[in-house]
């Protein structure tokens, strides 16, 4: 092949991976207050964007986002601890999910990220958790900190914006962790012969001094 051959060639290469590569990068971060009384604070750098906070569930949305969806991402976080759902036990705390609006003509029209608090779809309650998507997927243990919940190279189709590399991280608020049973059951001891103690020494003081 001759140099100049060769050289038209890799330039159509060059230009084609620059057709499908993400041409640039955005973030969406979801913060918990600890307290859990506070509305989960959304940022992000998409412009346009438009954040729906609240205590339990908070959403991110660009374009239209009503109609037919396709899910992109789910991921769910599990806590630590001893219960089975939010406060420990790796019961499901919060779930993270990703949703992209298309046309008729096949056109990215709408995206939506989801962060939804102490789901309802929790074991004990008769619902099976929701699952991650897609497979491989793992649950992420929560720590208290910011986390990134999807993984590293992860794109996404933005309306209006194109293909970016998005990274989407959740800090869920803090730890619940339940003591033992034996534990619970020391304790309760150890508080029924606190107050045992202190019955005898009322009823001893309150006993006539004898002659």
């Amino acid at each position: 092949m001759k140099r100049k051959q060769l050289f038209v060639l890799l330039a159509l290469i060059g230009t084609w991976s620059i057709g499908i590569a993400p041409s640039n990068a955005a973030f969406i971060t979801f913060s918990e207050d600890p307290s859990g009384t506070a509305p989960i604070a959304v940022t992000t750098d998409i412009a346009g964007a438009v954040i729906a906070p609240g205590v339990e569930s908070a959403s991110l949305s660009l374009g239209t986002v009503t109609g037919p969806s396709t899910l992109l991402f789910r991921r769910q976080m599990i806590n630590t601890g001893t219960m089975t759902a939010e406060g420990g036990g790796n019961g499901v705390s919060d779930i993270l999910q990703l949703d992209s609006f298309s046309s008729e003509s096949g056109v990215t029209v709408g995206f939506r990220a989801t962060f939804r608090s102490d789901p309802d779809t929790v074991p004990e309650m008769g619902l099976p958790p929701v699952g991650n998507f897609p497979a491989g997927v793992t649950n992420l243990l929560e720590n208290g900190n910011l986390q990134l919940l999807t993984p590293v190279g992860f794109s996404a189709t933005l309306p209006g914006i194109g293909l970016v590399d998005l990274a989407v991280s959740a800090q869920s608020d803090a730890v619940e962790v339940m003591p033992e049973p034996s534990t619970l059951w020391l304790l309760c001891a150890g508080l029924v012969l606190a107050f045992g103690m202190i019955r005898h020494r009322r009823t001893i003081a309150k006993a006539p001094a004898s002659l």
